[in-house]
């Protein structure tokens, strides 16, 4: 501003002409209310401008804020759902161990039921052979009835 002044100044200075002529005083007291009155002009539409952003700014520090809760908020469920899943698996690793025992149980369980009932049938055959031995030795006793 105070270069452009002078620079109208110096160059309404005209030789030969007294310091004390008004014309061109006047004229550089135009020029100057014109260049201030741009001066406002470019001042208020620069205070209108930052009116504007810092509504601008302050609407965008609020959405980042409400986007940081959401973030958080998220971020905290997925916590908890990975918590979750990590108690699922957990639980079920569990299961599946329970059920693997459960399994071996049940394979023992038929392995002594097939040894029992092979046990079994062998004891019967033997407890027939004796019955039938018996029976036969009974019936050679002296005495012993034709039937």
């Amino acid at each position: 501003m105070s270069d452009s002044f002078i620079s109208i100044r110096v160059s309404s200075i005209q030789p030969g002409a007294g310091w004390f002529t008004i014309a061109p005083m006047l004229q550089d007291l135009d020029s100057l209310a014109a260049r201030i009155g741009q001066m406002v002009q470019l001042t208020r539409e620069l205070q209108a401008e930052s009116t504007v952003l810092r509504a601008r700014l302050k609407s965008a520090e609020q959405e980042r804020g409400a986007l940081r809760d959401q973030l958080d908020r998220r971020e905290s469920e997925y916590q908890s759902m990975a918590r979750r899943i990590e108690q699922h698996e957990s639980e079920l690793e569990a299961v599946r161990a329970q059920g693997l025992s459960a399994q071996e149980e049940c394979a023992t369980a038929r392995q002594n039921l097939q040894f029992a009932l092979a046990e079994a049938a062998r004891l019967r055959t033997a407890a027939e052979s004796a019955k039938d031995r018996i029976d036969m030795v009974l019936m050679r006793l002296p005495g012993a009835s034709a039937e």
